[in-house]
């Protein structure tokens, strides 16, 4: 018999952010309420970049500031080892995502790739809406350090 899932299952225990497993919970009700709402949600993809591997302390540090630089509402989440993920509600229009693509730039000092893909635009569920996202920070992580990239057909 399995045991029920804990509440640290669900947080990552080196930034206390939500852990992917809650994110992915948090991102499929998202999709659903836009659904009903009409209304735009976007996921975007942070890779610290220029590290082996990426020391604790700047993991904690990178997720200290990209919370700062979040709405209320917003999601914040450890996706990987140097890998956050974000999740934006009552997204308008790409303009919003460049904002806060470019405010996210600012608040992180070091080499970053940011991917973004926005539902119902770039993709009709979370599957397709991470995959067009990963597809995106992989253009931007060609393009250079401090790059951010909005998924495109």
């Amino acid at each position: 018999m399995s045991s029920a899932p804990q509440p640290s299952d669900y947080h990552d225990a080196l930034t206390e952010l939500p852990n992917r497993r809650l994110f992915d919970d948090r991102l499929n009700q998202a999709l659903a309420i836009a659904q009903r709402r009409q209304s735009g949600v976007a996921l975007v993809l942070v890779s610290l970049g220029g590290f082996a591997t990426v020391p604790e302390d700047t993991v904690r540090q990178a997720a200290r500031r990209l919370g700062l630089a979040l709405r209320k509402g917003d999601t914040l989440a450890r996706w990987g080892a140097g890998e956050f993920a974000l999740l934006l509600i009552d997204v308008v229009n790409e303009a919003h995502c460049r904002v806060v693509a470019e405010r996210l730039l600012v608040s992180l000092d070091m080499d970053v790739a940011i991917g973004i893909a926005r539902f119902p635009v770039d993709a009709q569920d979370a599957v397709a809406l991470v995959r067009n996202a990963d597809a995106a920070r992989a253009r931007a992580c060609e393009h250079g350090r401090r790059q951010y990239r909005i998924y495109a057909r």
